[in-house]
């Protein structure tokens, strides 16, 4: 098992299931600001040219969702989508939400220039804060609890504090909930490693 990822980005939540599942195999880091997605040896490996990516023995999966869920089978007795069918489909939503929320929601913001004429950017960039900012405290009314999903941290907990890292990014602080929400996730001795390679304080 091979899991690809970029440090600071979208995969932050993928490489946190993976470690949160304690996962066989490996991390590996490229570049996506040095271009290395694109290169033809990665570009064979995901002709989308992105990650997260994990390569399993019998498949190549893309897409958050679909390698939480590859991590979930392979490592059944780490929970990562919860105990029942109910915590199950519950997990899937989360991390589904958080997936479509990011493009049309986070990354106007990162790139306003991508989204309009350059007199425009700035409206661009505030329209993108305050749908994060909408996004953000949306999370916070549907939070149940500690965890996002049942007694104990889920594929769900990990899309959930890459959002909100990936919001600080734009500037936006997350509500005072989400905050201990993540402080309570990377607390976690487990996610100790990842945390320091991928540059957080622990």
């Amino acid at each position: 098992m091979i899991l690809w990822v970029s440090a600071r980005t979208t995969s932050l939540a993928a490489r946190l299931a993976h470690a949160l599942a304690g996962a066989p195999g490996e991390v590996r880091e490229i570049s996506l600001r040095g271009g290395e997605s694109r290169t033809p040896e990665f570009l064979a490996i995901n002709p989308k040219g992105q990650v997260p990516v994990l390569q399993l023995d019998a498949a190549t999966v893309t897409e958050t969702p679909a390698i939480m869920l590859a991590l979930s089978d392979a490592v059944p007795s780490a929970r990562l989508f919860g105990t029942t069918p109910a915590q199950r489909w519950a997990v899937l939503e989360w991390v589904s939400w958080v997936a479509w929320t990011i493009p049309g929601t986070l990354v106007p913001g990162f790139n306003p220039a991508r989204f309009g004429p350059a007199p425009a950017e700035h409206a661009i960039r505030v329209a993108a804060i305050a749908r994060t900012e909408a996004a953000l405290e949306s999370a916070v009314a549907r939070l149940p609890g500690p965890w996002a999903v049942g007694e104990a941290p889920t594929a769900a907990d990990c899309s959930l504090a890459m959002l909100t890292v990936l919001g600080g990014f734009l500037g936006v602080a997350p509500p005072e909930a989400l905050h201990e929400h993540r402080r309570r996730l990377f607390g976690l001795p487990a996610l100790h490693p990842t945390l320091l390679a991928e540059g957080f304080a622990v």
